[in-house]
């Protein structure tokens, strides 16, 4: 048995001096506090009882209580242990077929003898693709944790990039267009399926209206809590080695700042924050109630968290004003704090519930029937991305020609760009946040496309890559000028955001129509003018209707621009 003086939570044997300054005693008392949620973790009564309730389930623990009574010390036996088999889901069946098709499809390719120069390559291909789909779909049914949301979207892109590829190919090889063109067919069955597995896990646990998702993995709160405490040591000079016998206190003179202005300011509530022992409770209150990431504890949360954190957020707001010039110490205890913080708010990702669930369920079951403008337009883009992809099929079935040939690497290409403002829609929590603007901007790449002023494309020049309107309006074209609408909301005027864009871009105009007026360019050039003038005044009616559109704003900025050069 080990000599007290060997234990690293007391000091000397003499008890005089205390061991790494009693700081991981402080550690140990920490975590007694937290796990079996004692008050004084010194008192062997109250550990006693918070382990027979902590392991009460546990056979041992009855027969502690049994011999308590004076009773035999007896252990129960034990049964074994079956295991819950996996319900299976209507996605399931949905999933084997489509990784049945992409076998088929890439055993079509593999034995094609007008491929048998590029068996090699397309082993590789493969070989790749059947680990993405195995690590998507696993990673989508735990969609539930952020690392593995993000890793489903990510493998979601990564088997987009391949369909395009074999699009690409395909449209090169006319021989073989079909054949890898339902390969990618094949591909987008699978990245589709891995967005309703991720729905349907968010849907699967039960979250009847709430709306809180964490940022972060439930496993990273405990490593942000001690970057916490090990910044707040460093700050106050508790550490072992906090200082040189050479280097200037910076630690110390900023806390010493910040207690006093706390104090002179009124923020004496926040003082307590500079207590370890009480940062820590908060801190380890916060992670215990999020229950290991379960839906309960993800409810719980939603609904205190912002309030529990108002004072972490005050006092990064107040320390980061406190001390001139900036001290490092104090810095990275801010910006421990703040990231603790951040933790807590919630994530993107509830829109895939609207994917995997049909809207009948959304009474009573979700909480609300209410269909948001994002969650609308997200599940018409996802039906537009359909019938625009069985156009797409058949585009270059009628005749192959350079024409065709460009024209169909150019609408595979829109495609492609479709698939990614479905995921950023997914993944967006607002009305028009900054997901939803990126995705406005593959709308403008489409209307590059579209040639709405001529009939026909010229071979040469600039407009070589644009798409004729020879071609019908129920093919691409006009499938793509409904995407293109669907990416373009309008916005209302009371989003803080919009309205400062409208004022500033309003102000910009006006500033280049004065410039133009004063400098006597508008007799060279009316209309223009007349053009910036009429747009001002169509943003000013917008803006009295409540609602902005997103062509007024870019038609006045693309005028506006030219003219200020």
């Amino acid at each position: 048995m080990a000599s007290p003086s060997s234990n690293p939570f007391y000091g000397s044997s003499a008890g005089t001096t205390p061991a790494n300054s009693g700081y991981q005693r402080l550690a140990l008392d920490n975590l007694i506090r937290r796990e079996l949620k004692v008050s004084d973790p010194n008192d062997p009564q109250q550990i006693a009882n918070a382990l027979l309730e902590r392991f009460k389930d546990d056979p041992r623990a009855k027969a502690i209580s049994q011999e308590a009574k004076g009773l035999p010390f007896l252990l129960s036996t034990s049964t074994n242990f079956v295991p819950m088999v996996q319900a299976a889901t209507s996605s399931d069946a949905e999933l084997q077929q489509a990784k049945n098709d992409v076998e088929r499809d890439l055993q079509e390719l593999l034995t094609n003898p007008l491929l048998k120069d590029i068996t090699p390559e397309i082993q590789g291909w493969a070989q790749a693709l059947r680990t993405a789909i195995q690590e998507g779909t696993t990673a989508a049914r735990f969609a539930l944790d952020p690392r593995q949301r993000d890793k489903a979207f990510a493998i979601r892109r990564q088997l987009g990039d391949y369909a395009r590829l074999a699009r690409l190919v395909g449209a090169l090889t006319p021989t073989m267009s079909l054949s890898y063109r339902k390969f990618a067919q094949s591909l987008d069955e699978v990245a589709a399926v891995i967005l309703v597995i991720m729905g349907e896990s968010l849907a699967n646990v039960g979250f009847n209206g709430g709306r809180f998702l964490l940022q972060t993995p439930y496993s990273e709160l405990q490593v942000r809590r001690d970057a916490v405490i090990y910044a707040l040591r460093n700050l106050i000079g508790a550490t072992q080695e906090a200082y040189g016998p050479n280097d200037w206190p910076r630690g110390l003179d900023a806390y010493r700042n910040l207690f006093r202005i706390l104090e002179e300011q009124g923020h004496g509530d926040l003082r307590s924050l500079l207590l370890e022992h009480e940062l820590v409770r908060i801190m380890d209150e916060l992670i215990q109630r999020a229950s290991h990431g379960r839906t309960e504890g993800l409810r719980a949360l939603g609904a205190t968290a912002q309030v529990d954190l108002e004072r972490f957020r005050r006092l990064v707001i107040v320390g980061r004003q406190a001390v001139s010039p900036e001290s490092p110490p104090l810095t990275a205890f801010l910006e421990a704090l703040a990231l603790f913080a951040d933790a807590f708010e919630s994530s993107g990702g509830f829109r895939l519930m609207r994917i995997a669930r049909p809207p009948i369920l959304f009474y009573g079951l979700y909480g609300t029937t209410t269909m948001g403008d994002a969650d609308r337009t997200l599940l018409d883009l996802i039906i537009q991305r359909g019938l625009l992809a069985d156009e797409l099929d058949c585009f270059m079935q009628c005749g192959c020609n350079p024409k065709s040939v460009r024209y169909q690497i150019i609408l595979d290409k829109i495609l492609y760009d479709v698939d990614r403002a479905i995921d950023l829609y997914a993944v967006g929590k607002h009305t028009f946040g900054a997901p939803e603007r990126r995705a406005a901007a593959y709308s403008y790449l489409i209307e590059h496309f579209l040639d709405t002023d001529s009939q026909t494309a010229d071979d040469t020049g600039p407009d070589k890559y644009r798409l004729p309107t020879s071609l019908s309006n129920d093919t691409p074209p006009g499938i793509l000028q409904v995407i293109q609408a669907k990416l373009r909301p309008p916005l209302p005027v009371t989003d803080p955001s919009t309205a400062r864009a409208v004022n500033e871009l309003t102000e910009f105009a006006n500033d280049i129509q004065s410039t133009l007026k004063n400098t006597g360019l508008c007799e060279e050039s009316p209309n223009l003018c007349e053009e910036i003038e009429l747009y001002i005044d169509r943003l000013a009616t917008d803006r009295q209707n409540g609602l902005i559109t997103m062509d007024n704003l870019t038609a006045l900025y693309s005028l506006s621009s030219p003219a200020r050069s």
